[in-house]
């Protein structure tokens, strides 16, 4: 908003009016801060009302003054003010250069030219008056956004329906026809019905994973909390991702240098390491490595790093692929697939914790992901002679 528009109109006074005469003109005109002393068009001098009622209140400077120019009595340097100067910046002129214009107002000119006085009362209702306007609209912003996510999450459980049944009734009958239910099925037919059941439980888990985070950022999703055996679920998410390190020719191990309990979401916890695992053995070529490690952190906590020996990710890209669907070059330059949810759901799920999660990496030579979870939320710590490290098939 431009100051222009609290400026108010009020007669300008020449610099040989007599002082009782300007002070019987604010009077007359409600000034209630002063009036521009001009000349030619041009402010030179601001008369501030309080100033002129505590010069003239005595009886002794009345008469000294009464008859003299207020020019005598003017100041002058007053704050002068384009119309086109922001509220904002009138604001910060008044509080950082010119607080004498608190009380005795500021001129507003256009083009150099005389156009009125401002107020700090005009300027305070103004930017009252401001503040409110961007509240209201701030609050119909929130709640337009607030509608759009539950037509989003509305829009997201109906298409997971939508897609889930048709989906898993592809992958009963390649199941079926690879069993052989509708005679018998050579090898390059089961390679194919296993080609399809891959494709088919993949786009069952990004359907799941998509649904989840569209929870989380409504504010859905609730933790199903109990004391969680950390080195426990590490164990069972190594089990279930051994089979596909396996497959891709990537040695898993596990290090369980901790014993700490959790008062966590079990399922979640798993889901966690899970999306972790999966991206870790998704980015590193075969005869690489990838380690699950459960470590005692400084606040009693328990820190998770999922580390491989992949192509690493350069420091610029890190923040972007936390991001929902963010995805690094590395993973668009050799097509590997992946929406890049995962790991942003797996953001919101640590936080939902109260825990946080990091990324370090070295271009060449792979990429650690390190999940936080708070002291807070340490139950017990067990101290035992921690394991040495252990292929997880073992």
């Amino acid at each position: 908003m431009l100051i222009g528009s609290i400026a108010h109109p009020l007669p300008a006074i020449s610099s040989d009016m007599a002082c009782s005469d300007v002070l019987a003109l604010m009077h007359e005109l409600d000034a209630t801060a002063g009036l521009a002393v001009v000349e030619d068009g041009r402010p030179i001098g601001m008369a501030g009302r309080t100033a002129l009622m505590r010069n003239l209140a005595h009886p002794v400077t009345y008469a000294l003054y009464e008859h003299r120019p207020i020019s005598l009595l003017m100041r002058g340097n007053p704050l002068v003010v384009e119309s086109g100067t922001t509220i904002d910046r009138v604001n910060e002129l008044i509080a950082t250069e010119k607080q004498w214009a608190l009380e005795e107002g500021f001129i507003v000119v256009e083009g150099g030219r005389y156009a009125g006085v401002g107020t700090i009362q005009a300027l305070l209702k103004r930017s009252v008056s401001d503040a409110r306007t961007q509240i209201a609209e701030l609050d119909h912003a929130r709640k337009q956004a607030e509608r759009a996510n539950e037509a989003k999450t509305t829009f997201l459980a109906n298409l997971s329906h939508e897609l889930r049944t048709p989906l898993n009734a592809i992958m009963g009958f390649t199941d079926m026809l690879a069993a052989g239910a509708a005679g018998p099925v050579n090898d390059k037919q089961a390679e194919y019905l296993r080609d399809i059941h891959g494709s088919g439980k993949r786009l069952l888990d990004l359907i799941s994973d998509l649904l989840d985070l569209s929870r989380a950022e409504a504010g859905r999703m609730e933790l199903d909390e109990g004391e969680v055996d950390v080195p426990a679920v590490v164990e069972e998410a190594a089990r279930i991702l051994q089979v596909r390190a396996r497959d891709k020719q990537v040695t898993l191990t596990t290090q369980l240098r901790s014993r700490t309990r959790l008062w966590a979401d079990e399922g979640k916890l798993l889901q966690i390491i899970l999306n972790l695992g999966n991206n870790a053995i998704k980015f590193t070529p075969a005869g690489g490595r990838v380690a699950l490690t459960v470590d005692d952190a400084a606040d009693c906590g328990v820190v998770l790093h999922i580390c491989d020996t992949g192509p690493g990710i350069p420091e610029h890209e890190i923040p972007r692929i936390k991001e929902p669907f963010g995805r690094g070059r590395t993973a668009r330059r050799q097509k590997i697939e992946g929406a890049g949810i995962g790991l942003a759901l797996t953001q919101t799920l640590t936080a939902m914790h109260g825990g946080h999660l990091d990324i370090t990496s070295t271009p060449g030579e792979g990429t650690c992901v390190h999940v936080h979870m708070p002291g807070g939320r340490a139950v017990a710590r067990v101290e035992t002679e921690p394991p040495a490290a252990r292929l997880a098939a073992e």
